[in-house]
């Protein structure tokens, strides 16, 4: 039971994550909104940087990260 409740929360915590990240809710992560996140918390990133981190993450090659491409990237770690 305590590990269905630690995935739960960590499934909400994913879920708090992924609409920080989609500023404009439309359920996705693009470029322009990782670079904004990322430097808003110190990180300074160049646009090849911030093309490489969406690259790794984009499984289906449409240029941004969905819901399900973040869990898999959150999960990685």
């Amino acid at each position: 039971m305590a590990r269905k409740m630690k995935d739960t929360d960590s499934e909400e915590e994913i879920r708090e994550a992924f609409k920080v990240f989609d500023r404009d809710n439309n359920g996705f992560i693009s470029a322009a909104e990782l670079r904004h996140v990322m430097t808003s918390i110190g990180e300074k990133l160049t646009d090849e940087e911030v093309d490489e981190m969406i690259r790794e993450a984009d499984q289906d090659g449409d240029g941004r990260i969905d819901y399900n491409e973040f869990v898999q990237l959150m999960m990685q770690k």
